[in-house]
């Protein structure tokens, strides 16, 4: 077996200094053209071949589909409408901050697309070693915007056959240079909903001349509330939260409208759509009760994240040996969302946290939040296991060929989510 880790730290400084400059100019979904500009200069160099698929992001190609099976990387490269703080979680200055007001790279996808470039830059030197083909994928768009879509339609209408895939997540519940591989469950598939009530306005010592929201939302909110407990089995995970409520000016006025948006993360796509199905009732009966009228905005349910059982054993079995069994390092499923989701289930594989926490340098804060850090030295343990897992599989990984998914790529996602950002046009 090759020293991954030692050629992966042959590129650590390229690592670094690609995950910098991404960090320095971010873009939010949908709007990463200068981080795929960057990209595909750097592939350029490389001398690797790609594709700048439209609004989807980038695949690029090592290897030979004629000697073996072909192993798809993933990496995720939008960032998020965020304001970055200029401190960690423990209030230690960061190396790098976003130069671009109210846009952050506070996920950890400068890391993601950093990584894998590193990977990309270690095989492009070694492809007389790569027993099949690589593909390298760069997607756009992933915290919500749905480009994925886009790559996986061109994959299936260009006849890009993937035998197995694979792609992480930077995560600080983890400490750095470990690594979690998920058996099956790895991340929730998500409901979400924005909500507006519209009674009528009054002064607060009038309240039978009003209709108030406010009495509607709080009925409202106990009702979606307690769907999780009537219409989903007790043994699958699911969570419920509201994180907006928008209503008033003053305390002495009855408001003429109030907003309010949240979530359900989800694994069983069967109880997500019977929740789904009653939230929807739930909302329209609630507000013809108070006397209100109801705009709501639902989408989902989006898939969860479940990896493959046996690509995952494999990955195990692979990590240790190239990296010691203590790499390795047990956690409970996640109920935050991930659009990776659908690329497991059309191409089987699994999907890793790559640990990153370091309490004594101040870089505790979790993913979304605005003093999120990386220790980066963890990156190139990153770059390793992609490199790893594509290397290896192609020598001896499982066979998956009766789970790879064959049908018309339209059906797919009309199986999964009526949300309109799936949409073909």
């Amino acid at each position: 077996m090759l020293d991954y880790l030692k050629i992966a730290a042959e590129q650590e400084n390229y690592i670094i200094s690609m995950r910098r400059e991404f960090h320095k100019h971010p873009e939010v979904s949908s709007n990463e053209e200068r981080t795929v500009s960057r990209i595909c200069e750097e592939l350029d160099k490389m001398g690797i071949k790609y594709v700048n698929v439209p609004n989807g992001g980038v695949f690029a190609f090592l290897g030979d589909e004629k000697k073996g099976k072909t192993v798809l990387l993933r990496a995720d490269i939008d960032a998020l409408p965020i304001q970055e703080s200029d401190v960690n979680g423990g209030g230690k200055k960061k190396p790098v901050v976003s130069e671009n007001p109210g846009v952050a790279h506070m996920c950890g996808h400068d890391s993601h697309a950093a990584m894998l470039l590193g990977a990309a830059k270690a095989l492009s030197t070694r492809q007389d070693e790569i027993n099949g083909r690589i593909v390298l994928m760069f997607e756009r768009g992933e915290e919500g915007t749905g480009n994925v879509v886009y790559l996986h339609k061109w994959a299936y209408e260009n006849n890009l056959k993937i035998d197995t895939s694979f792609g992480m997540h930077v995560f600080t519940y983890i400490p750095k240079n470990k690594i979690t591989v998920f058996n099956d469950l790895a991340m929730a598939g998500v409901i979400g909903f924005q909500v507006k009530i519209i009674g009528k306005t009054a002064h607060g010592s009038e309240p039978s001349v009003g209709i108030s929201p406010i009495d509607c939302f709080v009925s409202m909110y106990e009702a979606i509330q307690s769907l999780r407990m009537k219409y989903a089995s007790p043994f699958n995970p699911m969570v419920f939260s509201v994180g907006q409520v928008h209503a008033g000016t003053a305390s002495n006025i009855i408001p003429g409208e109030l907003t309010f948006g949240g979530t359900f993360r989800i694994y069983n796509l069967d109880d997500a759509k019977r929740v789904k199905e009653q939230l929807e009732k739930v909302i329209q009966k609630t507000a013809e009760a108070y006397n209100c009228k109801v705009e709501a905005n639902i989408f989902g349910p989006t898939l969860g994240l479940i990896n493959d059982k046996e690509c995952s054993q494999f990955a195990k079995k692979a990590f240790r040996e190239a990296f010691g069994e203590e790499i390795l390092v047990d956690h409970l499923p996640l109920m935050g969302s991930e659009s990776h989701s659908l690329t497991v289930k059309l191409w089987p594989g699994t999907f890793i946290m790559l640990g990153i926490a370091d309490e004594e340098a101040g870089i505790t804060a979790s993913g979304h939040h605005e003093c999120f850090d990386v220790a980066e030295e963890s990156l190139k343990l990153g770059t390793a296991a992609h490199m790893c897992y594509a290397l290896e599989f192609l020598k001896n990984g499982p066979d998956t060929e009766d789970r790879v998914y064959k049908g018309n790529i339209k059906e797919f996602y009309k199986q999964f989510s009526d949300r309109s950002m799936y949409a073909f046009e």
